[in-house]
């Protein structure tokens, strides 16, 4: 059950920035997922991108815009994909 400020918040906030939201944290949670799997660090990640280990930090707690040109990067060095088209899923 939400309290009625839940509520009023929700209703409050722009559809687009609850699409934003969401659509980070899973892409966070995947990044997060192959990481774990590959058994790299985030200070091991940045090293393989010539990246600062502070900047692979932004990138994973939201404090940094990820570009689609990032995204590339990141599913070129982690060898998985990091978002999936609606194309790629009917395949």
């Amino acid at each position: 059950m939400k309290s009625k400020v839940a509520e009023r918040i929700q209703k409050e906030t722009p559809e687009e920035e609850r699409i934003f939201v969401r659509q980070y944290t899973d892409i966070v949670l995947r990044i997060n997922q192959i990481l774990m799997a590959k058994g790299y660090t985030q200070k091991s990640l940045a090293e393989k991108m010539n990246k600062r280990p502070s900047e692979i930090n932004k990138w994973l707690k939201g404090n940094h815009n990820l570009t689609l040109k990032t995204l590339a990067k990141l599913e070129a060095e982690l060898g998985e994909p990091l978002i999936y088209t609606s194309k790629e899923q009917l395949v």
